[in-house]
């Protein structure tokens, strides 16, 4: 089973969403759909993934052709972008709600007759309390399977202020993918010695931000407390966790005074709480050395195969060029499955079946 854990749907006009607005906020100004800052020289999506009429990722018939019929993908895991600056986070907690009811309405309803899409119930941190009811409201949805979070945030995500959010989700049995988008907040610092210039800057190293949230929920015990907790980071970065976990291994035992509720070394808490979405933009491009960067990265166990569609990164299943039948097994489609509630046990569909649908 192929599973694309990354695939990000959008409204086919840009006001299209506050029809799932109510009233003050349809009538506010909240941040437009396409990125407006580090935007591609290039282009900000996969042109292909464009149709005649609407916004590239809107045109439903079009993406399952893409995936389905021509990538060979049995289920697609929608994470809808709430990227934007929206000063006042109640507008960015109506934003986030008015998308889990378009997303519910039509990805996840009238279009998902072969419920081969599985969705993302999209929350604003800044916003404990409502993260927390808008999680009670979609949790039960029989295809929304997990909860999805923006990479900028005011404090790192082991803070206790965010704790009810993710208790919330663990007790849903809902992962929480953490994505580079910046919605539901206002306008951070793209890194954490402030604003890049480039585009190339901020694609290359806008998502190793995920490094100071893991690390963060690690040391202040956010994982020993929640057993069932899984982290997605949904930008690519397994290139890179192994020299931070490294890094932490060395500080732990001897601070474990300042951290008493880290029980264990940090890199025994990857496997069972956190995951990595692929990027194309990542590992060497040499077959014998990908290979080995692949086994040192642990990527049978923590990767994820994500397209990006329809994003410019955009990576058919053959992009992450898996030599090793088991691993590509485990990457392409079993880590997911694995995680995902509802896909273990679906196996059954076909390409025809999906198209026709």
């Amino acid at each position: 089973m192929l599973i694309d854990a990354s695939v990000h749907p959008s409204v086919r006009k840009g006001d299209d969403l506050r029809e799932y607005m109510e009233l003050p906020w349809k009538k506010r100004v909240f941040s437009p759909v396409h990125r407006y800052a580090y935007s591609s020289p290039r282009g900000e999506y996969y042109e292909p993934a464009r149709p005649a009429d609407g916004l590239p990722g809107s045109d439903v018939a079009l993406t399952e052709e893409t995936l389905f019929a021509q990538g060979g993908v049995d289920h697609a895991i929608l994470v809808p972008l709430t990227r934007g600056i929206n000063m006042d986070s109640a507008v960015s907690s109506a934003v986030c709600a008015a998308t889990n009811r378009w997303l519910a309405d039509t990805w996840l309803g009238t279009a998902n007759a072969h419920g081969r899409f599985k969705g993302t119930i999209r929350v604003n941190p800044r916003d404990p309390e409502q993260a927390v009811e808008e999680i009670a409201r979609w949790a039960d949805h029989p295809h929304m399977v997990q909860v999805g979070v923006p990479m900028a945030a005011l404090a790192p995500y082991g803070e206790p202020s965010y704790f009810p959010i993710w208790q919330a989700a663990a007790q849903a049995g809902l992962p929480v993918v953490v994505h580079l988008d910046g919605g539901s907040g206002i306008g951070y610092p793209s890194s954490p010695v402030g604003d890049f210039r480039l585009h190339i800057e901020y694609s290359t190293f806008g998502a190793y931000t995920f490094a100071y949230h893991l690390a963060s929920l690690i040391m202040h015990g956010v994982f020993d407390r929640l057993d069932d907790l899984v982290f997605v980071f949904g930008d690519g970065g397994i290139d890179l966790v192994m020299p931070m976990v490294w890094r932490l291994i060395a500080d732990w035992r001897a601070g474990t005074d300042d951290h008493p509720w880290t029980r264990q070394s940090p890199p025994t808490y990857l496997r069972g709480h956190v995951r990595f979405v692929s990027s194309r933009m990542e590992g060497p491009s040499q077959a014998a050395q990908r290979a080995r960067w692949l086994e040192l990265v642990d990527a049978r166990h923590l990767l994820l195969y994500g397209s990006a569609y329809p994003l410019w990164t955009y990576a058919p299943p053959a992009a992450l060029e898996l030599e090793d039948d088991a691993l590509a097994a485990h990457v392409l489609g079993g880590n997911a499955a694995a995680l995902y509630r509802g896909l273990a046990e679906d196996r059954t569909h076909t390409i025809e079946e999906g198209t026709a649908a």
